[in-house]
């Protein structure tokens, strides 16, 4: 399991996140729809003739010189709406919205030396205190990502620094202002034995009512994400589920094998209510039967609103009406999947 997924969904979150409910660009819903043809079990997406250019000109401006991409890209997270670029020699890597073709962000290789002592024995500290019986020491190597405001096409001011070790990756943030200790992410990774029973037992029972998927952990990660606290994000070879480590609820839900419909005329907004409002209710105890539904063109999925409450739950469902995602809090109202 790789951080830069969670990465790539902070950054997205602390600062770009309202550019998603913008206009969509020029030509990206027609390019949306031949992407997600194009869609398959790989997770290789070729990139569009009209977006390398684009991306080539916001690693330019990263890196400082000509970086040539490379024509094919992969899924660089489990939800499959962000695609990863790099650089043919490596060092260099491009990240976009696979739906709308937006560019998020951009990334680079540094060293270890770009984050201060006292930085690094505050992350180490909270690390310990997420799971003690681990041992923590930081790679030399470090990635540096910077954010990119696709309308403007430029660098943004937020910058994330992802440090790892055995088992482990944390991302941390910065602007103009220096380091901020509040904008840290952190990864440790862990063996299915290593996992308690209980969350194993919770983590099957909840995919099972949310995918009719049997479940089986092939991997596992402890995520911190500051004041919300610690989520388990724990998958198999089809699917993902997110576990908050406090509560022991599931919290978003992910079928990588599933197709989702591009269109409402081929589950209706009613058909999809009456087949996700029994499974949010037992899942999130949210009662979405009277609730407004809205079909979103961007993401091609529904939303379930509540008033003064807005978007409560949000599901893509196949041409079977199986569950593709199914999401709560703040990836339900915002379309996200960051954990």
């Amino acid at each position: 399991m790789n951080l830069k997924k969670t990465i790539v969904a902070t950054l997205i979150a602390s600062g770009m996140l309202a550019a998603l409910t913008g206009p969509i660009p020029a030509g990206a819903e027609a390019a949306q729809e031949t992407q997600q043809e194009q869609q398959s079990d790989s997770k290789k997406v070729p990139i569009d003739k009209k977006l390398l250019p684009k991306l080539q000109k916001a690693v330019k401006q990263f890196a400082g010189k000509e970086i040539k991409l490379q024509d094919v890209g992969e899924f660089d997270n489990e939800a499959r709406t962000v695609v990863e670029v790099k650089s043919e020699d490596g060092n260099y890597r491009a990240y976009f919205e696979h739906k709308s073709g937006r560019i998020w962000s951009v990334s680079g290789n540094t060293t270890i030396d770009k984050i201060g002592k006292k930085d690094q024995d505050e992350i180490l500290k909270t690390l310990k205190g997420m799971h003690s019986k681990k041992t923590y020491a930081f790679d030399k190597e470090v990635v540096m990502f910077a954010g990119y405001d696709d309308k403007k096409e430029k660098l943004t001011e937020h910058i994330t620094y992802q440090l790892r070790g055995k088992d482990f990756t944390v991302s941390l943030g910065s602007d103009s202002g220096g380091l901020q200790k509040e904008r840290f992410d952190i990864n440790i990774k862990f063996e299915k034995k290593e996992l308690d029973s209980k969350l194993l037992k919770t983590a099957a029972e909840a995919v099972k009512t949310a995918l009719e998927h049997e479940f089986d952990v092939t991997e596992a990660a402890l995520v911190y994400t500051g004041a919300r606290g610690n989520s388990w994000v724990l998958e198999d070879d089809n699917a993902m589920v997110y576990v908050e480590a406090k509560t022991g609820k599931a919290t978003n839900f992910f079928h990588h094998a599933r197709k989702q419909v591009t269109t409402n005329k081929v589950i209706t907004e009613k058909e999809a209510k009456e087949k996700v409002a029994p499974i949010a209710k037992k899942l999130f105890n949210i009662d979405i039967s009277k609730s407004e539904v809205k079909w979103d063109s961007l993401y091609k999925d529904y939303c379930f609103f509540i008033e003064n409450k807005g978007t409560v739950v949000r599901a893509a469902l196949d041409a079977d009406k199986n569950v593709v995602y199914l999401k709560s809090g703040d990836n339900a109202a915002h379309g996200g999947d960051g954990v």
